[in-house]
Formats: structure tokens, C-alpha cells, sequence
């Protein structure tokens, strides 16, 4: 084999291993990250709207929010929820669903300024 053939061959292999290390680390690159918090994904909490107009449950001490099917509550600066949901928590849940209050004029749009003379 000459030089030059040995040449050739080694540069399609350099350009063939360079090609699958770009792919193979670029496959990860669609994941997502940031901080992982546990038994939860960054987000999956209640909204601040959501807490504002719903009554919460206490239990445990804490003021708890049944909200996306679990039951949420503070933890210091974070939210958490029960990972199984306690018994006390389920009999509150069947007797019907959380008091949301709502600051919206009745049928459902804010009403006039009061008129100044």
C-alpha cells in the first residue's frame, strides 16, 4: 500500500470518528437541564393565581392544595407534594372540590369605577 493510499484512508477514518463524536455528543443536546427538585419537575406547582383565590387545607400543619391531581404544600422556599396521598387529605378531597373565591364582578367582568362628582 503506498504512502499516499495510507494517507487517504487515514484522513476518511480521522473524518469518520470526527463525525461520530459530533453526533454522539450532540444527541443529549434536545434534553433539557436545570435544576432537579425531588419528586417534581421545575414548574409543576401551583400558580400564584391558583393559590390566591383557592382555600387551602391544612394538614400536618401546613396549609396543603389540591391542584393537577396532588396534593401540594410549601417546604421552606420550595413547593413539594405527598407522594401517596394521606387518608385525611382523600376524605377532604370526596367531600368536594377546594373554595375558590373569585374578585370578579358577577358575570364575569371587573365593574365601572365608581362615578366622583
Amino acid at each position: 500500500m503506498s504512502q499516499i493510499s495510507r494517507m487517504g484512508m487515514f484522513r476518511r477514518l480521522a473524518c469518520a470518528v470526527g463525525m461520530s463524536t459530533t453526533l454522539v455528543a450532540t444527541a443529549g443536546c434536545g434534553l433539557e437541564v436545570g435544576a432537579v427538585y425531588p419528586g417534581m419537575g421545575y414548574g409543576d406547582y401551583p400558580p400564584d393565581e391558583y393559590i390566591a383565590t383557592t382555600e387551602p387545607m391544612y394538614f400536618d400543619g401546613r396549609a396543603t392544595y389540591w391542584y393537577g391531581g396532588r396534593w401540594y404544600y410549601r417546604d421552606g422556599g420550595r413547593w413539594n407534594h405527598y407522594d401517596r396521598e394521606p387518608r385525611g387529605l382523600y376524605q377532604r378531597r370526596m367531600e368536594g372540590p377546594p373554595v375558590r373565591r373569585t374578585y370578579e364582578a358577577r358575570g364575569g367582568r371587573p365593574g365601572a369605577p365608581p362615578h366622583r362628582r
